[in-house]
C-alpha cells in the first residue's frame, strides 16, 4: 500500500481524530443494579455472615463451564495463587509459564518458592510454543500454566498429551478467555484446575474477583480451605485449621454482579468478536499483522492484538503515544516479555519470539459498549499515524 500526503499529527500540534477521549464503559445494566440493591437491602454483604450470592455464583459458574466445583476468590491473581497452593507446588519445583503474559501468572509461582521457567510463544497465535515447551521440561518440572492470551485458546489437546507423557499438572489461566472455545468445548475444562478473573476490563466483571474451577473433589476441598484462612470444612464454630490459608473472599455484592454478568457472557463475547472483525475489515489493506486464532478454536477477543511491521519494531512506543495524542484508546499488553523484566531477567533465558512480539504489539479495545463509528475513527487514527511513519521511512 502507498501512503501519500499524511495529515499533521496531533502529537505535532495537528487536530486529533477524536475531539476528546471517549470513556469506554463496561456493560452494566438494570439487572446488575437491582442485584446490588437486593444485597444491600438484605444487610448481608459477606458469605461468612450467611450470605447467599457467593454460593449461587460459584455453583452457576461451575455449571456453565461444565465443571463439578468452583471456589470464588478476591481476584484472578489470588485464584492462581490458590491453585498453586492447592497443588502443593513449592521450593525445588519448576513451573512452565509462557514468556508473554501478565506478571501474576509467574509471580504466584515465586510466592510459593518455586521457579517459573519461561517458554517461548508461537509467532502467530502468541500462545505457548509446543516445541519449546517440551524442551524446557526437566526432572524438577511439576506443572504447566497455559494462558489463553487475549482470549485465544491454546491447543489444549497437544498440551494434554505432553503433560500426560511427563506426568505434569495443567493449570489453565483463563483470565482473558471466559467462554472461549477449543474444539467446541469451553477452555477451563482441559486442565486439572483452572482460574478466571473478573477485574474491570475482563469479558465478564464484578470490579475485582476471581474463580477457581475443577472436577477433582480433593482439589476443591483444598481450595475452599485455602481461601478461608486454612479453616477446616469452613466450620468457624469448630475454629480448627490444618494449613496456611488466606483471606481471599469474594463479597456478596461482587457475586451478585457476577451472576448477572454470567447470563450476558455469550452476548458480550459476540459483540467483542464483531468489534474485532470490524477493526480487521477497516485495516485489511495495511501491513499490520493480527493475532491468529488457534485452529479449531473461537477467541473471545478480550482485546484485538496487532503487530507493527518488522521495520517499525523500534517505533512501537512512539506509535502508541501518537495514537493516544489522537485521543484513540490503544493499549500495550504487554510491552515486555516477562524474561525481560527486572524481576525475572537475571535467571531467565531470553525467549526471542516473545521479545520480538512484545516489542511490536499493540491492542485495540473490543468492549461490548463501543460502536462501529468508534471503531472507524480509531482505524482512521491508525492510518493517519501509519501514513506519517511510511512517509518518514521513504525519505
Amino acid at each position: 500500500m502507498i501512503y501519500i500526503g499524511s495529515e499533521k499529527l496531533a502529537i505535532f500540534g495537528g487536530n486529533p481524530v477524536f475531539k476528546k477521549k471517549i470513556p469506554i464503559l463496561s456493560m452494566i445494566g438494570k439487572e446488575e443494579k437491582e442485584a446490588v440493591f437486593n444485597v444491600l437491602e438484605s444487610g448481608i454483604l459477606s458469605q461468612s455472615r450467611q450470605g447467599y450470592y457467593v454460593g449461587l455464583f460459584e455453583n452457576s459458574f461451575a455449571q456453565y463451564f461444565k465443571n463439578k466445583y468452583a471456589v470464588s476468590t478476591s481476584s484472578g491473581t489470588t485464584a492462581l495463587h490458590t491453585a498453586i497452593c492447592t497443588l502443593g507446588i513449592g521450593s525445588d519445583d519448576e513451573v512452565l509459564v509462557p514468556a508473554l503474559t501478565f506478571v501474576s501468572t509467574a509471580s504466584v509461582v515465586l510466592q510459593e518458592g518455586a521457579r517459573p521457567v519461561f517458554v517461548d510463544i508461537n509467532p502467530d497465535t502468541f500462545n505457548i510454543d509446543m516445541g519449546d515447551l517440551e524442551k524446557k521440561i526437566t526432572k524438577k518440572t511439576k506443572a504447566i500454566i497455559i494462558v489463553h492470551l487475549y482470549g485465544n485458546p491454546n491447543n489444549a489437546i497437544m498440551i494434554e498429551k505432553i503433560a500426560k507423557k511427563y506426568k505434569l499438572i495443567i493449570i489453565e489461566d483463563c483470565a482473558q478467555a471466559h467462554g472461549a472455545l477449543f474444539k467446541d468445548e469451553y477452555v477451563g475444562g482441559f486442565g486439572d484446575i483452572s482460574c478466571f478473573s473478573f477485574q474491570q476490563s475482563k469479558n465478564m466483571i464484578c470490579g475485582e474477583g476471581g474463580m477457581v474451577i475443577t472436577n477433582n473433589k480433593n482439589l476443591y476441598k483444598k481450595c475452599a480451605t485455602i481461601v478461608n484462612h486454612g479453616l477446616i470444612n469452613s466450620d468457624l464454630q469448630k475454629y480448627d485449621y490444618d494449613r496456611l490459608g488466606y483471606n481471599y473472599h469474594l463479597t456478596e455484592l461482587q457475586a451478585a454482579i457476577g451472576i448477572e454478568q454470567l447470563k450476558k457472557l455469550k452476548v458480550m463475547n459476540c459483540l467483542r468478536r464483531k468489534n474485532a472483525n470490524l477493526y480487521k475489515k477497516y485495516l485489511r489493506d495495511t501491513e499490520l499483522i493480527f493475532q491468529k486464532e488457534t485452529d479449531n478454536s473461537q477467541s473471545t477477543y478480550y482485546c484485538l492484538t496487532a503487530l507493527l511491521p518488522e521495520r517499525f519494531k523500534n517505533k512501537r512506543d512512539w506509535f502508541v503515544e501518537a495514537l493516544r495524542a489522537e485521543n484513540a484508546e490503544i493499549l500495550r499488553l504487554y510491552p515486555l516479555s516477562l524474561p525481560q523484566t527486572k524481576l525475572f531477567k537475571r535467571e531467565s533465558p531470553i525467549c526471542p519470539v516473545a521479545m520480538n512480539v512484545s516489542g511490536r504489539l499493540f491492542n485495540f479495545l473490543t468492549n461490548p459498549g463501543i460502536t462501529e463509528e468508534y471503531v472507524k475513527k480509531t482505524c482512521k487514527a491508525v492510518r493517519k499515524v501509519l501514513n506519517y511513519m511510511y512517509e518518514q521511512g521513504a525519505k
